[in-house]
């Protein structure tokens, strides 16, 4: 994720940490996208060209390769929901630890004024 992950205790530094959680996660959900967008082109790149050896009228033949094709492509969508539910677990994880620092502070705070 961000360079320093540790929680720090300065409240503006646990809000920039906040929001560089959030702007790692974006970018990595992008560049996943990316590479799952390029995967399927691959696999249907593929298939095109495993259809064009064939001759048309074997459709035994097609079958097997659109057969082959959607399985690879649900297998390529598997691994990007269980890569997408991975990296929001852990984003989520982070992001309640800060927040959780956060308001630990402002009680801390608060705490100190009733205490004046």
């Amino acid at each position: 994720m961000a360079k320093d992950m540790t929680l720090q205790e300065d409240e503006d530094k646990l809000n920039d940490l906040y929001d560089q959680t959030i702007d790692y996660h974006h970018n990595y959900l992008e560049r996943l996208h990316a590479a799952f967008n390029k995967k399927c082109e691959e696999i249907g790149t593929s298939a095109k060209k495993k259809l064009d050896k064939i001759d048309e009228s074997d459709e035994e033949a097609k079958t097997a390769i659109l057969t082959e094709e959607q399985e690879l492509l649900d297998k390529t969508l598997s691994e990007l929901k269980y890569a997408i539910n991975k990296s929001n677990a852990n984003a989520r994880k982070k992001l309640e630890e800060i927040q959780n620092k956060l308001e630990a502070n402002t009680i801390n705070l608060e705490d100190e004024l009733a205490n004046m």
